[in-house]
């Protein structure tokens, strides 16, 4: 066997049979080894622990100068210095150039945004072939990241003012060479918009906090088993599907079974549907089977609030992740400029009226007819007819000739949630704002469980707007109606039929399916997903619905509640109640908020008020 010293260091300290001499420990294989002496040898758990940090402590301060920092890791590589020269020639091209100042620094910004990632990446590649043992910590997970380790030796290239606005003067030199008075410029409104992030994150951070938790607040366990066999598709090789509980048969496991890790690894990478708090048919709140074993390890009691436990769990990470904002010295790190890390998430959350960064979406189904150069920059797209502008710094995902679905992408972008949801219905709306959201809060560093996520979503796109005078019982034309509350008392309409995937191409769900919800409109891909997870037969009808459907804000999810008492815990309380008084709304003690018994003072607290 050939090994190293370090490695027979490490699995002295390991029971026998956890021993790999061929093992790289950092910051993930680190944690996984100890979750399974934790899981194995319980007994013995503080013990290994104990050991391993001795041996790291001993070892980093008898050996620590092989790992000591010199003046060469300091040096910018030379593939750094090409990508610098290759930007210094593109930014003096600009200001050469045609244009006002104003078209020249948005130039500039897109010129510098698009060598971020590169210059990041090459620098990162060639500190571990180098064996940097900056570019090392960061690879172990112990300390710092990629863009930390690009200023220390590539420079921070683009920085932010106080008010978001990138400056546009390059930052080429790093902190290891120091910077020219025009760059040092430029670094102190980064510096400054690094100090005032600090003071205004927790405030920030805090308020989308409360109102995700005002979205969420209702998710209430009410009840056992609502027997649904709706769920969400998702790969079983995910592991926050862990405590999920099957909705569907897959893989010789029934319906009910309880995924474990165990189970997912036999799963491997099939696709399975799992009971979700967003398809749950519960009468109120959400059933203890669609919310899954959780943090406990059981299935939440009936009475808990499993809506403010996710609000709490994704806005925690969320606020600390802000105080760390003062590190990065206003640092643009995200390419072309478009909103990254926490402005990016409260975008996702707010349906801004200009959401930046906005992949273009199709208006209709069709055929991509032509692609076209747009006078203002950017090209044309038209899809049936309909002219769609793609802007220039926006890559076209699609092809003459493709076909396409309302709501799908034609350009590359972060899909606008409103959007989504008006195009592909409330159910796929969710599901795509779950993917989206995870991936945001994946790249941003703020951790987040995707079942937590799945809980936010049903609180956060819960919306319809009636478009018909035969719409929902008790609502005029332009209504905004909580969608929970209409499909619980939902009857198909009159000509309804059941049918086949393959029949239903162009009618409407009458009922929901899998994650889809009432009112989706039965498309190819619609149809090739039903089938794909054996769904034989459901209601249709030919005409599309009396509502349609709407993502509304965070802060004004809780505007539109039937109940008028609840609306006393959200914001424009003056329009909302001046609204509930002309159409006589009523409230109750006993639904699935809180707020109704905590402003009358009367039975908060008492078991059994909530369900």
């Amino acid at each position: 066997m050939e090994t190293t010293v370090g490695q027979l260091l490490v699995n002295e300290a390991l029971p026998e049979d956890l021993r790999d001499y061929n093992r790289v420990l950092d910051k993930k294989t680190t944690a996984k080894l100890l979750a399974e002496v934790a899981e194995k040898y319980p007994d013995k758990y503080g013990e290994v622990s104990d050991a391993l940090h001795r041996l790291g402590s001993e070892v980093s301060t008898s050996k620590g100068r092989e790992a000591s920092v010199s003046l060469d890791s300091l040096r910018t590589p030379d593939a750094v210095r090409k990508l610098h020269n290759e930007l210094i020639g593109k930014v003096q091209k600009v200001l050469a150039g045609p244009g006002d100042s104003k078209a020249k620094h948005e130039q500039i910004v897109q010129a510098v945004s698009s060598y971020i990632d590169p210059i990041t990446e090459a620098n990162y590649e060639e500190g571990l072939k180098e064996k940097n043992p900056l570019a090392l910590q960061v690879a172990s997970g112990s300390r710092g990241n990629k863009h930390q380790f690009r200023s220390l030796r590539g420079g921070d290239l683009l920085v932010s003012d106080h008010k978001d606005n990138p400056v546009p003067i390059p930052i080429l030199a790093s902190f290891s060479e120091g910077l020219d008075p025009v760059q040092y410029w430029a670094g102190a409104y980064g510096a400054r918009k690094g100090s005032v992030a600090t003071k205004f994150s927790t405030p920030k951070a805090g308020f989308l906090g409360k109102q995700l938790a005002l979205a969420a607040h209702r998710i209430m366990v009410t009840e056992k088993d609502c027997g649904t066999a709706n769920g969400l598709p998702v790969p079983a090789s995910d592991p926050d599907n862990e405590g999920a509980v099957l909705a569907r048969d897959a893989g010789g496991f029934k319906a009910g079974t309880v995924l474990t890790p165990k189970l997912l690894k036999q799963l491997g990478d099939a696709n399975v549907v799992v009971r979700s708090p967003m398809t749950c048919r519960a009468e109120k709140g959400i059933c203890q089977h669609c919310a899954g074993k959780r943090e406990r390890g059981g299935f939440s009691p009936i009475g808990e609030n499993i809506g403010l436990a996710a609000a709490q769990a994704v806005s925690e990470p969320l606020g600390q992740g802000m105080l760390s904002e003062k590190h990065t010295g206003g640092q643009v790190q995200r390419g072309r400029g478009n909103k990254a890390g926490f402005d990016l998430i409260n975008q996702l959350v707010q349906v801004p009226e200009h959401f930046q960064g906005a992949a273009a979406l199709a208006e209709t189904d069709g055929r991509v007819d032509t692609i076209e150069p747009a006078p203002q920059g950017g090209q044309y797209v038209h899809v049936g007819g309909i002219q769609h502008w793609v802007p220039p710094h926006e890559e076209l995902s699609v092809q003459k000739g493709d076909t396409v679905e309302a709501g799908d992408l034609l350009s590359s972008g972060i899909p606008n949630p409103a959007q989504l949801v008006h195009y592909k219905g409330i159910g796929e709306g969710r599901r795509y704002f779950v993917e989206q959201l995870r991936k945001t809060m994946a790249e941003s560093k703020f951790p987040a469980h995707r079942r937590n996520l799945e809980v936010l979503s049903r609180g956060l796109i819960n919306h319809v707007r009636v478009t018909d005078l035969d719409g929902p019982a008790d609502t005029v034309p332009d209504d905004i109606v909580e969608y929970d509350d209409l499909v619980r008392g939902y009857t198909p309409r009159f000509g309804f039929k059941t049918v086949a995937p393959k029949q239903a191409l162009g009618l409407y769900l009458e009922e929901p399916v899998l994650h889809y919800s009432i009112g989706t409109k039965v498309t190819p891909n619609v149809s090739k997903v039903l089938e794909g997870h054996k769904v034989d037969s459901f209601k249709v009808h030919a005409d599309s619905p009396s509502f349609a459907p709407e993502m509304t804000r965070a802060m004004e999810t809780i505007s539109h509640s039937d109940d008028w008492m609840v609306r006393l815990g959200g914001f424009h309380l003056k329009k909302g109640l001046t609204e509930a008084v002309h159409r006589g709304r009523t409230s109750s003690l006993h639904g699935t908020s809180f707020i109704p018994s905590l402003a009358q003072g009367t039975e908060f607290g008492t078991k059994g008020i909530g369900y």
